[in-house]
């Protein structure tokens, strides 16, 4: 299944980050659908009240990480 995993930090400290993932509702079969969906659905993200605090470092489309921490 390809999703969005993007790396967030915090931004009043920026070496606490987090992993997240993305599934998309709709299917995506290709890592270009993937990211012609990406921006939107960050954006969606950054601006969601909750995560304000938040700040969006790197991202990429395809399989899940090897790694669990925050190489993506």
């Amino acid at each position: 299944m390809i999703g969005l995993y993007f790396v967030t930090c915090l931004a009043a400290n920026p070496a606490h980050c987090v992993t997240r993932t993305h599934y998309f509702d709709e299917p995506v079969q290709t890592p270009t659908q993937c990211l012609r969906l990406a921006q939107p659905a960050m954006a969606g993200w950054q601006n969601d009240h909750e995560h304000e605090r938040w700040r969006i470092e790197r991202f990429r489309c395809g399989s899940p990480p090897r790694d669990p921490g925050s190489n993506i």
